[in-house]
């Protein structure tokens, strides 16, 4: 059972970013869900977006604030066969789990006078929902179903199986940025800022209840199902027993300081970006009340930290305006292999993304925008678990916003990703054995839709 509550390491990021990197949510506000190419952009997401180009703003106060829902699925698809013909395993079978994030907050603040502009801002920069298994997962099951062959095999004829088995897990890390901004030229302006990263975890999980059928004269004459640990402690197999009754109640918290900065460049027609966000070195203290046994001690020890890094990230971008339609090309790249979290283990290369948008202003009151993004991971897919994967995608968005005045605007959009399926195959060990072999199919489903409101004063 120790495989089962290992990868519950894994759920620092149990909810994954909705749009953007392994670690990191792109989507800051609900004017990035219409429109996607965001890095040259001077309305108010540019704290976020473009924070150099706050200096370029209009003088005065530009207030921005944004809500976001959104809901996934995540579906296994998994065979599994024991070896030497054992009873247990299971034909292709899928689990399948929802996140659904109801509130995904953020807001930015600039102050802009003459050259210079000071903002600050908040937003979710990492996970932001909460995901329940309550029927288990694919390698869950794999360890639990194993347990007939594996008494079979040491002389307890056993082809039945029960057990009670639940998993939750929520992820939140909210960024809090604050900086400056100043125009050097009439073309150029440079920006820093710092970055406080306030993260936060839950976990609950418990295996109870597992029942067997184990065929003895004496311990189960009927072959009815009986307590797992029962059985297994009268036959001396204890080391097993210990393994079929475990809790856990964890919280992990932490925070981080880093550094971002950035340059815009304005010229007629022409605007460009570049923004580098360093690494957020977050590491997690545990809070444990009850904490999984393996017989060696427990696996969450109270006041021991896991690391949960964010990676650093390069934006460049570059839009034109034509006429009433200005078009953004965008390029990020995240650097996974510099930072250790949930995925490090199988990180192959760093992330590339790819955005295109476009915004065409139809009339005085209304704007209509759309985009796409390309996220491109490179990962060892057969070193993924089914409780932290990610696989390569394409986003869309759509949307409007509407200017009620000079001083106030109403955004809204909608983004669905595409995610594409990835195929991981193995052999499931347990206690030092090999059991079989299994092949498990990961598929995604996401749609993210919000509204936000633009003050100016």
């Amino acid at each position: 059972m120790k495989k089962i509550f290992t990868i519950l390491l894994s759920m620092t990021m149990a909810t994954t970013a909705f749009a953007g990197g392994l670690m990191t949510n792109s989507n800051q506000s609900a004017a990035f869900l219409r429109s996607i190419a965001r890095g040259t952009t001077l309305d108010t997401d540019a704290v976020y977006n473009n924070p150099a180009g706050t200096a370029f703003m209009t003088d005065g106060w530009h207030l921005g604030i944004n809500n976001q829902m959104a809901y996934q699925t995540r579906s296994t698809k998994s065979t599994y066969t024991l070896g030497n013909n054992l009873p247990g395993g299971f034909a292709e079978t899928e689990f399948k789990g929802d996140v659904f994030s109801p509130a995904i907050p953020s807001f930015h603040l600039t102050w802009k006078k003459n050259r210079w502009a000071v903002s600050v801002g908040m937003g979710v920069n990492g996970g932001g929902g909460t995901i329940e298994y309550d029927n288990g997962l694919a390698s869950f099951e794999r360890i639990v179903s194993s347990f007939p062959g594996l008494l079979t095999a040491n002389g307890l004829t056993t082809t039945q199986y029960s057990r009670d088995l639940y998993l939750k897990g929520s992820s939140m890390t909210l960024a809090f940025n604050a900086g400056v901004s100043f125009r050097i030229t009439d073309w150029l302006s440079a920006a820093a800022q710092i970055r406080l990263g306030v993260a936060n975890n839950s976990y609950e999980a418990h295996l109870r209840n597992m029942k067997i059928n184990p065929a003895h004269p004496q311990l189960n004459p009927t072959g009815a199902m009986i307590p797992a640990t029962d059985a297994l402690n009268a036959i001396g197999m204890s080391q097993y027993a210990a393994l079929v009754d475990q809790e856990l109640d964890v919280k992990q918290k932490g925070t981080s300081i880093s550094p971002v900065l950035a340059l815009y460049f304005q010229k007629g027609k022409w605007a460009a970006s570049a923004k580098y966000e360093f690494k957020m070195g977050v590491e997690l203290e545990n809070e444990t009340a009850k904490d999984i046994n393996l017989g060696t001690g427990g696996m969450f020890p109270d006041g021991s930290k896991v690391k949960a890094e964010t990676p650093a990230l390069l934006s460049l971008a570059v839009s034109r305006q034509c006429g009433s339609v200005k078009v953004t090309a965008e390029w990020h790249t995240y650097f996974d292999k510099d930072a250790e979290n949930s995925f490090s283990n199988c990180v192959e290369g760093n992330t590339m993304e790819y955005l295109l948008g476009a915004e065409w202003q139809i009339s005085k009151k209304w704007l209509v925008s759309c985009g796409v993004q390309r996220t491109q991971y490179d990962l060892n897919e057969n070193a993924y678990s089914d409780m932290n994967f990610s696989t390569s995608s394409w986003s869309t968005g759509i949307g409007a916003a509407y200017s009620f005045t000079d001083k106030i605007r109403l955004n809204l959009g909608i983004m669905p990703t595409f995610y594409e399926d990835v195929t991981s195959e193995g052999v499931q060990s347990f206690m030092g054995q090999q059991l079989g072999g299994y092949k498990d199919v990961y598929s995604r489903t996401s749609i993210s839709w919000g509204l936000g409101l633009d003050f100016k004063f």
